[in-house]
């Protein structure tokens, strides 16, 4: 299950809100000022899996940053952006 409900609607609608050409660091900036509480799920639930995770182990969960990072190559690799 996602992280974030709805995750590919808000991808979009985040994406369909920049300029052509924008950055990740612009995406990001963007997504977070969008749905800031998706974000704060985001960054808890990366925050529960490493508390749970014992020394030495790893979980599957990538950091918050790069949790967005491949959402997004996910998002323009499906072709679903303008």
């Amino acid at each position: 299950m996602s992280v974030i409900v709805k995750k590919a609607e808000k991808i979009q609608a985040t994406v369909e809100s920049l300029e052509a050409g924008f950055s990740f660091e612009q995406f990001l900036a963007a997504f977070q000022a969008q749905y800031p509480k998706d974000w704060e799920k985001v960054q808890r639930e990366y925050a529960k899996h490493e508390r749970k995770t014992k020394p030495g182990k790893s979980h599957p969960m990538p950091e918050p940053v790069q949790y967005m990072r491949n959402a997004l190559n996910v998002h323009m690799k499906a072709g679903k952006s303008n």
